[in-house]
């Protein structure tokens, strides 16, 4: 519910005889004020008795006696002005205000009808308040009207905390709920400025995080290219080193092999040279075989030789004797015999056949 409708329904229960802490209005006997009102009790025009809260005996004719709410009121005010630039502007708000002094407001307002009583003095507050806003609207600029706020309520409330005083008020708080730019072009020009400067800021900031984000990308490349390079340098140095330990098995075997060939050499050097060695054994044997061989031969062929003579002219002699006609062969020579005899001998050493041995003594 909004405040002035509460306002208002505060107005018509008063009206119908309800008023704040009585539900029916008497106009004599024992009266009972309730929590949320003042009491003002009179007799012969005297004030007897005032407060929240009382009781007291109202007799007829000689006594008298008012309700005054206690409890806040509101009242809402809209005032039109021109500002120093001669422009029209609509200030629109609502104060609250209550009662302070009972008696002071009894004496400046008629409380016989508390109704018309809240409403004359809500009315008399908002032609203040709007004239206080008139007032100071009329040096201000519109920029100010709009953005000094608070500068408005703090003279709105020293100019009306004067007459709510001689009233027997106290305005707890004047508030704007708006100020309205009369002039539709001048309000737009007026955001177009605005909107301008959003649009700039909005576009610079659009900028800077665009530089922002490429200053982040262009770092994440360069921190992923720096990681890169390392990854590619130890890629590199486990080659190197893959290179190093292959090239060093490579020589280690190399080595090896060497030495295993060193080794055969030495092995097929030591065959060969175990070879020769035998082969120059074998070399002296068969020389010393030919050697022997050959003096054996020499010796056969010198003994063959020498039978084979004896044997051939022993051979020969028949046939010689017989182309010869001879018949006997007598020889008176020694040394013939014997070489004659030796002969023989010689003959039957070779086995010489019967047929061809002659006998020595037949010479």
């Amino acid at each position: 519910m909004s405040k002035p409708h509460a306002q208002s329904v505060v107005n018509k229960q008063v009206l119908l005889g309800y008023d704040l802490g009585m539900k029916t209005r008497k106009r004599f006997g024992y009266i009972m004020v309730g929590p949320a009102a003042f009491g003002i009790h009179r007799r012969r025009g005297i004030t007897r008795k005032v407060g929240q809260g009382i009781s007291f005996l109202c007799l007829p004719y000689i006594d008298r006696y008012y309700l005054i709410p206690s409890t806040a009121q509101s009242v809402s005010f809209v005032a039109d002005q021109i500002t120093a630039e001669n422009q029209g502007v609509e200030v629109a708000g609502f104060a609250v205000w209550k009662i302070a002094d009972p008696e002071k407001a009894s004496a400046c307002f008629d409380f016989s009808d508390s109704a018309a009583a809240l409403a004359t003095i809500g009315e008399n507050l908002r032609n203040v308040v709007e004239s206080a806003i008139r007032h100071q609207v009329a040096n201000m600029t519109i920029d100010a009207v709009l953005r000094k706020r608070g500068s408005i309520i703090l003279q709105l409330k020293e100019e009306l905390a004067y007459m709510a005083d001689q009233w027997g008020l106290i305005v707890e708080t004047v508030e704007i709920r708006t100020v309205r730019v009369l002039s539709a072009q001048l309000f737009v020009q007026m955001q177009a400025n605005f909107r301008d400067r959003m649009r700039l800021e909005s576009e610079t900031s659009a900028l800077k995080t665009e530089q922002e984000l490429a200053e982040r990308r262009l770092s994440q490349k360069e921190e992923i290219a720096i990681k890169e390079r390392e990854f590619q340098r130890r890629e590199q140095d486990r080659r190197n080193e893959s290179e190093k330990s292959k090239v060093a098995a490579d020589t280690i075997l190399q080595a090896f092999r060497l030495d295993q060939q060193r080794a055969l050499i030495a092995d097929e050097q030591r065959c060969h040279e175990a070879q020769a060695t035998i082969e120059i054994a074998r070399a002296r044997h068969r020389a010393a075989q030919a050697t022997i061989e050959d003096e054996t031969k020499r010796r056969e062929i010198e003994t063959a030789n020498t039978a084979n003579c004896a044997l051939a002219i022993v051979d020969r002699l028949p046939q010689a004797l017989a182309a010869m006609n001879l018949t006997e062969l007598h020889i008176g020579d020694d040394p013939l015999r014997a070489l004659v005899a030796a002969l023989s001998r010689a003959s039957q050493k070779n086995s010489v056949p019967p047929t061809q041995n002659l006998d020595a003594n037949n010479l």
